[in-house]
């Protein structure tokens, strides 16, 4: 587990990406959790990384839905204790 904090969400999403990779980590074996906005950057950066899920406790941007589905990424937002919205890849998550 690799948790990292910065004033900036995407700041903080590189400095677990870059601990990650530094730890030769497979990241298609990974998921970022924030409690951040989901943007299309972010949801970019998880493809280009090969990170296969996002979750968040906030809403992802429109763009960032459509990125995450064009890209396979299971993006799940909204989560608020047994809720959560699942926004793409639905059938990959056993609830």
């Amino acid at each position: 587990m690799f948790f990292r904090e910065d004033i900036g969400r995407h700041n903080a999403i590189d400095k677990a990406i870059g601990a990650a990779w530094a730890k030769k980590i497979h990241m298609k074996d990974t998921f970022i959790i924030t409690s951040g906005r989901v943007s299309s950057e972010l949801v970019l950066k998880c493809e280009i990384s090969g990170i296969p899920l996002i979750i968040s406790k906030s809403a992802p941007t429109s763009q960032a839905v459509d990125l995450a589905r064009n890209a396979g990424i299971i993006l799940v937002g909204l989560v608020r204790g047994n809720n959560m919205n699942i926004y793409s890849e639905y059938d990959r998550i056993i609830l």
